[in-house]
């Protein structure tokens, strides 16, 4: 058994013609009553193809992305559930008799093995359906493919849905997050007005303009200072020449009243125009003194007593009117102080508010760009969910319809018989190898020499038939030859 071969099969099935005959015989006609029995089962077809969408997708987006494969096995599960199988068995008709003696289980299942799904090329896919009467095949087909086109609709109108009201929900969210931004960085800019980065050459410009005014309000107040210094001067010097003072010796006379006035008068007159108040005033004293003493005015001598010596009351009302400005100035002062350290104040917490301020406007430009991304997806949504209704985007179509089929599907004799015969002739060869094999005669001499090693044959005798001479004399030479 080891060595066995094609050519030791073929021997013996040479040896016995009869054992391969038989088995034939009985596979064929097996084979054609199992053509006469079986029940002839028909399948019918329907041809769908895909329809392309009508508008260009430039245009219109679509909000279905699935694939075509993907798409028909998922339609496939949908209307292969029971629900939908036992309404197309209800509807067409189906097994009565399996309907009468068993569950509706067992039904759906049949009707799901006889239903086929089979994708031909990019957009074109073949519907099957197999049953005993061809009319019900060819009609249960085609109501499946309805369902079909009606399934594939429906999907894409729920996903075209879907996404619309999703993109929504989103969008509202998103907008309210956006209002809320916008809120918090209103109440920012309110919270820091006037230390925002887009104030500050605003508060650098407010802030020189600050020193500007410091810088006159300090020459301002050193005038009058300078000028209650001299009123001053004035009022101590009047109030010496009118004071009683005792015998004392003659001692050297210092500068007149009007040489003071004059000296003064040059020095201001250095300093101011001959418009300034200062300058106009002491012209004025010094013309008076002048008339006094040419005689032009006449000075009525008292006699001293007791009393304190008096004041001029245009010096005094003078002093009181530099004291009135100092205080004004030195009140100018400090609020130019105050505005300034301010100002300074805010130039100094700018970096830090920008720094706020960026982090609140980072978030919400990446707010604001998720909404107008949503938004354009919104857009885009409502035409595709408007594209779906109006039957324009990408749909199922019958191309051709099925047709009660004229030649039964199941059983094929063609087929049948060609198993029959392959069934036959197996068997045929594998009983006539173990028939050649249970035989105990050696119809070759090589069989008997393997049978028995140590013994030699000295001569093979043919089967001798009486066919007349001539074979005798041929069975003769092969005897000779052997």
């Amino acid at each position: 058994m080891t060595n066995l071969t094609l050519s030791d099969l073929a021997k013996s099935v040479l040896r016995r013609p009869a054992w391969l005959a038989v088995p034939i015989a009985l596979g064929l006609a097996l084979a054609w009553g199992a053509v006469q029995v079986l029940t002839p089962v028909y399948r019918a077809s329907t041809l769908v193809m895909v329809e392309k969408q009508k508008v260009p997708a430039d245009y219109v987006k679509p909000t279905v992305t699935m694939g075509m494969e993907e798409r028909l096995s998922t339609i496939e599960q949908q209307i292969t559930n029971r629900s939908n199988l036992e309404r197309i068995v209800q509807e067409m008709n189906l097994y009565p008799l399996l309907r009468a003696q068993e569950p509706p289980e067992k039904v759906v299942e049949v009707a799901r093995r006889n239903l086929t799904v089979a994708k031909k090329g990019d957009s074109v896919f073949t519907i099957y359906f197999k049953d005993p009467d061809p009319v019900k095949a060819a009609g249960t087909a085609n109501r499946v493919a309805e369902l079909f086109i009606q399934e594939n609709l429906k999907l894409r109108e729920d996903q075209a849905q879907g996404t619309s009201t999703f993109l929504e929900s989103e969008l509202a969210q998103t907008k309210a997050q956006l209002e809320q931004q916008e809120a918090r960085i209103a109440a920012f800019k309110q919270l820091h007005m006037g230390e925002l980065p887009e104030q500050r050459d605003t508060n650098l410009q407010a802030a020189g303009q600050l020193q500007d005014k410091l810088a006159i309000n300090m020459e301002a107040l050193d005038k009058a200072e300078t000028r209650k210094i001299f009123l001053q001067r004035q009022i101590s010097e009047l109030s010496q020449m009118t004071a009683p003072t005792p015998a004392a010796p003659s001692a050297p006379a210092g500068p007149s009243r009007l040489e003071q006035l004059q000296a003064q008068l040059v020095e201001l007159r250095s300093r101011y125009t001959d418009r300034h108040p200062d300058v106009v005033r002491l012209e004025s004293e010094i013309e008076q003194l002048k008339k006094i003493e040419n005689g032009q005015i006449q000075v009525t001598s008292v006699p001293p007593a007791p009393a304190a010596p008096k004041i001029d009351p245009a010096l005094r009302a003078q002093l009181d009117a530099v004291d009135v400005e100092i205080r004004g100035l030195q009140g100018e002062r400090a609020r130019i102080l105050s505005d300034s350290a301010q100002y300074q104040a805010r130039l100094e917490s700018v970096p830090r508010v920008e720094q706020e301020l960026l982090s609140l406007t980072r978030d919400y430009d990446n707010i604001q760009k998720s909404y107008d991304s949503l938004l354009a997806k919104r857009i885009d949504a409502s035409l595709a969910q408007n594209l779906e209704k109006s039957r324009q985007s990408e749909q199922f179509t019958i191309l051709e319809k099925a047709i009660p089929p004229a030649d039964p599907y199941w059983p094929n004799p063609v087929l049948l018989l060609a198993i029959g015969l392959a069934g036959g002739a197996l068997a045929g060869v594998i009983a006539a190898f173990l028939r050649d094999r249970t035989d105990s005669t050696f119809s070759e001499s090589d069989a008997l020499q393997h049978a028995f090693p140590g013994v030699a044959v000295l001569a093979a005798i043919p089967q001798l038939s009486p066919t007349g001479e001539s074979d005798r004399a041929a069975a003769y030479g092969r005897f000779r030859r052997n």
